[in-house]
């Protein structure tokens, strides 16, 4: 019997195994940049990450031009999972942060399973 890994955030669900993502029962494509910051954001739910720590840790390089890839891949990341009034993730001063909707739009609480 094989175990997976599958994160749940209100509507939005994430499998760490099989390498998708899902709003609601909707799968989301995404590019392997776009997939590795979302994984590394939701594993630090509520914690200010700076671009910065964003492009050594989730990408695993650093150049001074990447900071401003990180904003485009973030901005087409938001465009992907955002829809109506869900927040995701915050763009703020010091980098990015993954939030937990409260509620879902299905109805589903917000919250790992």
């Amino acid at each position: 019997m094989s175990a997976t890994f599958i994160t749940r955030y209100g509507d939005l669900l994430i499998d760490l195994i099989k390498y998708r993502v899902l709003l609601g029962h909707e799968p989301i494509v995404l590019t392997y940049r776009e997939y590795a910051l979302l994984v590394y954001l939701a594993t630090r739910t509520g914690r200010i990450v700076s671009r910065r720590r964003l492009l050594e840790d989730s990408l695993g390089r650093y150049d001074f031009g990447g900071l401003r890839m990180i904003d485009e891949q973030i901005r087409h990341l938001k465009s992907k999972l955002e829809r109506g009034d869900r927040v995701f993730i915050e763009s703020l001063d010091d980098g990015y942060r993954f939030v937990v909707p409260r509620q879902s739009t299905d109805g589903l609480a917000a919250g790992n399973v």
